[in-house]
């Protein structure tokens, strides 16, 4: 009996499933837009936002990208929007080719984060307490 090594055979591939888990950074945080304000966010809120970004951060790319979901998770179409400029705080030049995402923190708030997801990180821009972005 021959050892599969030594006849040369090239094993079966295997696909090895999404495994990079979603990062977070705060560094395009817009402090400066007052309808995003920090100011506007309670400390339920900010502690909500901590544990889910904790919650989120378990996550593939593949799983938080599932637009079916009941977390208005989503790609963020700014012409829909209250701000149809997009992020006023980031060069639109360097986000033409990367997506604005947004999710929401709780199911019993409107309380939304949105920011733009550039492979592996997701760039928290604006904090979103009122659900302000999209007209009621």
């Amino acid at each position: 009996m021959h050892d599969m090594a030594n006849r040369g055979d090239i094993p079966a591939p295997v696909i090895v499933p999404e495994t990079a888990l979603l990062r977070f950074s705060f560094k395009h945080l817009d402090l400066q837009t007052p309808k995003f304000g920090i100011a506007l966010c309670s400390e339920a809120f900010l502690r909500k936002l901590l544990e889910v970004v904790r919650d989120l951060s378990s996550w593939t790319i593949e799983q938080f990208c599932d637009q079916n979901n009941n977390e208005h998770r989503h790609v963020i179409w700014f012409r829909d929007t209250t701000e149809a400029e997009g992020f006023s705080n980031i060069d639109q030049d360097q986000l033409s080719y990367h997506e604005s995402w947004q999710f929401q923190l709780s199911q019993h708030e409107d309380w939304r984060v949105h920011g733009i997801l550039i492979d592996d990180t997701f760039y928290v821009v604006w904090l979103d307490p009122g659900h302000a972005l999209y007209p009621v």
